[in-house]
């Protein structure tokens, strides 16, 4: 006698395996009976959670020929061309103006 699974193609038992595998996973789930609960890990309700702030206001301060990013700045306007520039790649990095007119952004 023949196998069962021999008179159908490769994609036929791989199509039957994959219904059957599926059907099998939802028939487990369903008869489970027990539910899921899920909930956010953080303080309890009811305790003071103190106020901490954890964002700094710094800005690009600029001069004639260079910009530095300062923390705790709050004077001032930050020039149109380095608004975009973002915070610099580490401590001590800074913008130079080239005499071309442009700006290069130099890490010593």
């Amino acid at each position: 006698m023949r196998n069962l699974f021999s008179a159908f193609s490769c994609s036929a038992r791989k199509t039957l395996l994959g219904a059957a595998l599926g059907a099998a996973t939802l028939a487990a789930t369903a008869l489970s009976g027990t539910s899921a609960n899920a909930a956010i890990a953080g303080p309890a309700v009811g305790t003071a959670v103190p106020s901490i702030e954890l964002t700094e206001n710094v800005r690009w301060v600029c001069g004639v020929w260079h910009c530095w990013w300062r923390p705790n700045w709050n004077y001032g306007v930050v020039p149109p061309y380095a608004r975009a520039w973002g915070p610099p790649d580490r401590p001590g990095c800074f913008w130079r103006r080239n005499w071309g007119g442009g700006w290069s952004h130099i890490c010593p």
